[in-house]
C-alpha cells in the first residue's frame, strides 16, 4: 500500500472529479452524472454503464464481471437526487477498477477507504467549486442549495460545509 494521507487523497479526488467536469464542459448545476455514464470518455467506454434495477438491499452497487463491462447497478424507484448521488458515487468504483485505473495505481491509493472516497469523489463532481462559487457569489443561499444541484439535502449540507 502507498502512503497516501486524507489530504493528498481528497486533493486527488477533487482534480479526478474536475477532469470529468472538464471533459464534459460542465458550466452550470446540476451536473448531469448519468449523460455522462452513458457517453463516458473513450478511454473508460468499456467502465461505465448503468442498469436500472428491483432492489431494496442497496441504492446502487458497481459490478464489474470477468472479462465484461462494467456497470452500476441501481434502483429504478430512487428518488432523482438520491439517484444522481448514487450512481455520482459508485462512479468512483468504475474508476478505480478501469483498466486505466489499475494502471495508476488507483485501487492501491482508493480503496482503503472507498466509501469516504466515493461519497467525497460525489459531492466534488455534482457540486465542483467553481459551481459552489458561483452559486454563493449570485446569492444562493443554504436554502436553495439542494434544488438547484438536485442533490439530497444531506449531501447538501456536507457539501456546503465542506
Amino acid at each position: 500500500m502507498i502512503p497516501f494521507s486524507r489530504e493528498e487523497r481528497e486533493w486527488f479526488l477533487r482534480n479526478l472529479a474536475k477532469g470529468l467536469l472538464d471533459y464534459f464542459s460542465v458550466s452550470e448545476p446540476p451536473v448531469q452524472v448519468e449523460d455522462m455514464l452513458k457517453q463516458p470518455p473513450p478511454i473508460y467506454d468499456a467502465d461505465f454503464g448503468v442498469v436500472d434495477m428491483y432492489s431494496n438491499m442497496w441504492d446502487a452497487t458497481f459490478a464489474r464481471p470477468p472479462s465484461r463491462r462494467g456497470s452500476i447497478f441501481v434502483r429504478i424507484d430512487l428518488e432523482q437526487d438520491e439517484r444522481r448521488f448514487a450512481l455520482a458515487r459508485e462512479m468512483l468504483s468504475a474508476l478505480i477498477t478501469s483498466k486505466h485505473g489499475r494502471a495508476l495505481g488507483l485501487p492501491d491509493l482508493l480503496l482503503p477507504n472507498l466509501r469516504e472516497s466515493a461519497e467525497y469523489f460525489a459531492r466534488h463532481l455534482l457540486i465542483p467549486e467553481a459551481l459552489l462559487d458561483a452559486y454563493r457569489v449570485n446569492g444562493g443561499k443554504k436554502r436553495g442549495f439542494a434544488d438547484r444541484f438536485q442533490i439530497p439535502p444531506q449531501i447538501a449540507a456536507v457539501r456546503w460545509a465542506d
